[in-house]
C-alpha cells in the first residue's frame, strides 16, 4: 500500500482519538449524569455564589449558597442524588489537596431552595483551628486556593469581626464572608500586637482564658446559746423560792 493511502487513515485515526479525549474531558470535568446528560458542576456555571464561614471554637461552620439560571437548576433537580454527590466530592477534594493539617468535612448536606433556585451546601470543617492558652490559628488555604484568591493579594475588606471579599471567580459574582470571634480591634494583615491578625491564607485571634470559680467557702454561724425549756424554767423559779423560804423561815426563828 503507498504512502498516500495511508494518510487519510491516519488523519481519521488522529480526529477520532482527539474526539476521544475531549469527552473524556467533559466527563472528568463536569460530571454526568445517568442519563448521559451533563451536569457542570465543578467549577460550575452557577448565575452567583454566597459563601459564609462562621468560627465558633475550633469550629468552622461552612456554607456556600449558589444561584441557577432556570434550565440549569431544572437539571439539578432531575438529578439531585448525583448533584449532591458530586458537590460534597468537589468540596473533599479541594480539603485533600489544599488542607494544611487533614482537614475534613462534617455533616455535609446539600438543600434545594425551589423560590430561589438556589442549592445551599452546608457542613462543618473541623482539623482547620488550632488553640493554645486561649490563641487560635486558622487556615483557610482549602477555601481560597481553589478559587485563586488570596487574603492581601486580593484586598479582602478587614473589620472587628473578619474579613470579607466581592468580585468574581471564572466570570461568577462570588461573595465571601468570614465570621471570627468579634475583637477590640481590626483584624489587620501580619499584625502581631495584639495577636489579632492575618496572612495571606491564615488568621490569628486571642481570647481570654476562662479562670476558674471559687466557690467561697460559708462563714461559721455564731454559737447561740440554746434557750431553756419550759421545764427548766419552772425547776429554777422553784429552787429560788425554795432558797428564799429558807432564808425567812430562818430569819423568823
Amino acid at each position: 500500500m503507498s504512502e498516500k493511502a495511508h494518510k487519510p487513515k491516519l488523519k481519521s485515526a488522529i480526529a477520532i482519538a482527539l474526539t476521544a479525549i475531549c469527552v473524556c474531558a467533559v466527563v472528568i470535568g463536569i460530571g454526568v449524569s445517568p442519563s448521559g446528560t451533563a451536569l457542570h458542576i465543578c467549577p460550575g456555571r452557577a448565575a452567583q455564589h454566597n459563601i459564609t464561614v462562621e468560627v465558633e471554637g475550633t469550629t468552622i461552620h461552612y456554607q456556600k449558597q449558589s444561584f441557577w439560571e432556570e434550565s440549569e437548576f431544572s437539571e439539578i433537580l432531575e438529578n439531585k442524588e448525583e448533584f449532591e454527590n458530586v458537590v460534597i466530592h468537589c468540596l473533599n477534594e479541594d480539603l485533600s489537596r489544599y488542607g494544611e493539617r487533614g482537614e475534613y468535612a462534617v455533616g455535609a448536606d446539600v438543600e434545594f431552595e425551589g423560590t430561589k433556585k438556589a442549592t445551599v451546601l452546608k457542613c462543618d470543617i473541623h482539623g482547620a483551628i488550632t488553640e493554645s492558652e486561649g490563641k487560635y490559628y486558622a487556615t483557610f488555604k482549602w477555601l481560597l486556593r481553589p478559587l485563586g484568591l488570596d487574603f492581601i493579594d486580593d484586598k479582602f475588606n478587614e473589620s472587628k469581626g473578619g474579613l470579607s471579599w466581592d468580585g468574581e471567580v471564572a466570570g461568577i459574582p462570588t461573595s465571601i464572608t468570614i465570621k471570627l470571634p468579634p475583637q477590640d480591634v481590626v483584624y489587620k494583615a501580619w499584625q502581631r500586637q495584639p495577636y489579632i491578625g492575618h496572612c495571606h491564607a491564615h488568621v490569628w485571634w486571642t481570647m481570654p482564658v476562662p479562670s476558674p470559680v471559687v466557690t467561697p467557702a460559708p462563714s461559721p454561724s455564731p454559737a447561740v446559746s440554746p434557750t431553756p425549756s419550759g421545764f427548766e424554767v419552772i425547776f429554777a423559779i422553784m429552787g429560788i423560792l425554795a432558797v428564799a423560804y429558807f432564808v425567812l423561815r430562818r430569819n423568823t426563828h
